[in-house]
């Protein structure tokens, strides 16, 4: 199992009656062997942590392999603060990302160690934030996800984390719009639009899409239910439906409604996901099969760039995010294109931003943290989350 190993440097002191003579020659040995002794402990704990970071006690060079973990303490803003990670050789192309959700299902829950092994994984993070507290069976995630290249959960806030072919990564406050046609116009009279998809509706105007990925049935309680099969109009009714395994369920509620005067069945549907000026996704959000939205960005360029202001501007108005301390979860790309996946002790975000900073990130963001952060390595927790959770970012390292 490759990974870093913990250095634990310890000296003890020991008050001891000496005789009061003793050859010159015994003595000169002795002291040569304490000098080895007290080397050999200290060594380890000079070693610099990952980027250079200032450590209390820093780990060991990491054995060969793409996938290596550590534990160290981080000096910032005068405190230190005890982090877990892991860092994956982006380069290796054996190495893949993949978002997995809870009971693979949008809105379930599940453990981290159970999402990591279900799909064969070494390492896994918590992701992006979900409501926890809610009563019910489903708790929605917040952030946009991409799972597997299927477009399955639309976030409206904060930095997402995506991966293209070839582990080619980004952190970007990217922002998208679903928009449909009828019959294959994209324009009035055929054209329609979606606010969500898979996110149980929470207002009394509603427009949103359920795919396979929500489950078997959509929940919706009200409104004019559009159920599409193999892109062609199958039924329109109203409230819960199945969702059909070829094909998907279109709810429109209050105002919104009368979106669906534009369907009938046997009317040809399709809908995409663009980019929130209306553009297609091309370049890199056209090649994206895995993405998680969380934040708000720490660090860009080498530099920390966070702060109250920018988290206020990615939509972010939470004290949990803005001042408060808290149990924490990154990403972070180094400048020689590793990823870091870390957690730390109760920390403000200012805080954190600097202590990846210090660990040497190129670009970084937050994740879900409290209760929610959690890091698992070779089927064992680094960080134990403290509940199941809705959605991870998983590691894998093998063939296939």
């Amino acid at each position: 199992m490759s990974g870093y190993g913990k250095a634990v440097c310890k000296m003890t002191v020991c008050q001891t009656k000496q005789p009061r003579r003793r050859p010159v020659t015994s003595v000169a040995s002795a002291v040569r062997t304490a000098l080895l002794v007290l080397l050999a402990l200290l060594v380890p704990c000079m070693l610099l942590a990952p980027g250079g970071a200032e450590a209390e006690v820093a780990t060991p060079a990491p054995i060969a392999g793409s996938v290596v973990s550590g534990s160290q303490g981080v000096k910032a803003g005068g405190k230190t603060f005890q982090v877990n990670y892991v860092r994956v050789d982006l380069r290796d192309p054996k190495v893949r990302l993949r978002v997995v959700l809870g009971q693979d299902r949008v809105g379930g829950t599940e453990d981290l160690l159970s999402m990591a092994a279900r799909v064969g994984g070494q390492a896994a993070i918590n992701g992006t934030f979900f409501n926890a507290y809610v009563d019910g069976p489903l708790k929605d995630p917040v952030g946009t996800l991409i799972s597997g290249g299927e477009f399955v959960h639309r976030g409206a806030t904060g930095t997402v984390f995506a991966v293209a072919a070839g582990n080619e990564v980004r952190m970007e406050p990217a922002r998208f719009k679903i928009v449909g046609a009828t019959d294959g116009l994209w324009t009035w009279p055929g054209n329609w639009y979606s606010y969500w998809i898979n996110r149980t509706p929470t207002s009394t105007n509603y427009a949103g899409i359920f795919t396979p990925a929500r489950g078997s049935r959509t929940g919706a309680t009200d409104g004019v239910s559009v159920v599409v099969r193999d892109g062609v109009v199958a039924a329109i009714g109203r409230g819960d439906r199945e969702i059909p395994e070829d094909g998907y369920v279109i709810n429109f509620q209050g105002s919104e409604e009368g979106l669906a005067a534009r369907f009938a069945v046997g009317v040809a549907v399709d809908y995409k996901v663009v980019m929130s000026d209306g553009s297609d996704r091309t370049g890199f959000w056209g090649r994206v099969s895995e993405a998680l939205g969380a934040g708000p960005k720490l660090v860009s360029g080498g530099k920390v760039t966070y702060s109250t202001e920018s988290a206020r501007a990615e939509g972010f108005t939470e004290a949990k995010i803005l001042s408060m301390s808290s149990a924490r979860s990154g990403l972070a790309v180094t400048k020689d294109g590793d990823l870091l996946m870390v957690t730390c002790t109760a920390a403000t975000m200012a805080q954190f931003a600097q202590i990846m900073q210090a660990l040497g990130a190129a670009e970084a963001m937050n994740l879900d943290g409290g209760a929610s952060s959690g890091l698992a390595y070779a089927g064992k927790y680094l960080t134990k989350p403290g509940r199941a959770l809705s959605n991870a970012l998983v590691v894998l390292a093998g063939e296939g």
